[in-house]
């Protein structure tokens, strides 16, 4: 199946996990991706409202909504990303992100300070 919502993950390893009482969890890794979903364009099916709760460790941002995404490339060192949710008819900023290259600006971009 499929769902019809976003969601921005942390800084995951998608190979590395940690297994506690035989649950597995993701580990942040500042070297891995940023995963973005958005499964919303197009929908006549309705919000998967369900999936919001309860919002896993690996989550930084999810909802059940309508809305677009801008990714903007601002210099050699920096992009910012910004969805903005819509179905209520007004293009609302709802989660943003700075991404910074590693090469050239090294540093940690993750929101969360657990990293």
């Amino acid at each position: 199946g499929h769902v019809h919502t976003y969601e921005r993950s942390e800084r995951i390893s998608n190979i590395a996990y940690t297994v506690v009482n035989g649950i597995c969890s993701p580990v942040k890794d500042q070297s891995a991706p940023v995963y973005i979903t958005i499964g919303d364009g197009g929908n006549i099916e309705g919000l998967a409202t369900k999936m919001t709760e309860p919002q896993p460790k690996y989550s930084a941002y999810r909802e059940a909504s309508f809305g677009h995404a801008i990714f903007s490339i601002k210099n050699r060192t920096h992009a910012h990303y910004a969805w903005h949710r819509n179905q209520d008819g007004y293009a609302v900023e709802a989660d943003t992100m700075w991404f910074y290259n590693r090469f050239w600006h090294p540093v940690n971009d993750s929101p969360s300070s657990d990293s």
